[in-house]
């Protein structure tokens, strides 16, 4: 990650919000997804996951806790301007610290995001944090941690320990270079008024047009993952 262009934005107070809740009144309109469109999203997941790097050899994945979506648009501007599906898969990983009575699970979780960029839950829901935005091998990012937050949202002093496994989301936002400034915007908690994409239909469910990768975990495992991240991999699933 590009240190010199982070900007402190602000300290926020978030709410969480359902990522895929249930399907407003208007979504009779909206149309199943072809069975070829729902299996090319599977891959597009599942290459998205290759291109990541590996966690830390302590994690353990828990094939218990993870899951995958993918569902057809219900928000009216979706509707309206035929966007293409979206799609979700995340991982679990759990690496246990400590003995006896002592012992716990730190977990640690991987999502990625298709054509998802203006629907994502809040970071931290209503825990707060502070966001920051950098750059990533050309890939807009956000970062939101609870490094140093305590009670009234009062900035506190930390240990090493402390400031190593706090609580920390990084967000990846992929597109391709002609929406990397909508994509900016996104990333700093903005919802801008149009997409790029407004006046264009998607020619079929699987069309590709963002990917949001999310890191959520300690903050040492969190960043290195991103730090590792590549950007080429994940363009490359996006559609022309």
């Amino acid at each position: 990650m590009d240190g010199p262009r982070r900007v402190i934005l602000a300290t926020v107070s978030l709410t969480a919000t359902l990522l895929l809740s249930a399907a407003p009144s208007h979504a009779a309109a909206v149309k199943p997804i072809p069975s070829s469109d729902r299996k090319a999203l599977e891959r597009v997941l599942s290459d998205a996951f290759r291109a990541l790097p590996a966690t830390a050899r302590e994690y353990r994945e828990d094939r218990s806790s993870g899951g995958r979506e993918i569902a057809a648009g219900t928000s009216v501007r979706a509707v309206a301007t035929k966007a293409p599906a979206e799609a979700r898969q995340v991982r679990v990983y759990e690496r246990r610290v400590g003995k006896g009575e002592d012992e716990e699970t730190i977990s640690l979780e991987i999502q990625v995001y298709v054509n998802q960029e203006r629907s994502l839950p809040d970071p931290l829901g209503s825990e707060g944090g502070t966001l920051e935005t950098f750059t990533h091998d050309g890939l807009p990012g956000m970062r939101v941690s609870l490094a140093g937050v305590g009670t009234g949202r009062v900035a506190l002093p930390l240990t090493t320990e402390e400031e190593r496994t706090a609580l920390t989301v990084v967000r990846l936002h992929v597109g391709a270079p002609d929406v990397d400034s909508y994509l900016v915007d996104v990333a700093q908690g903005r919802r801008p008024d149009r997409t790029p994409w407004d006046s264009k239909p998607a020619k079929a469910a699987s069309e590709v047009r963002t990917i949001v990768v999310e890191f959520r975990g300690p903050r040492d495992e969190v960043e290195r993952l991103a730090k590792a991240t590549p950007a080429a991999p994940l363009r490359a699933l996006i559609t022309p």
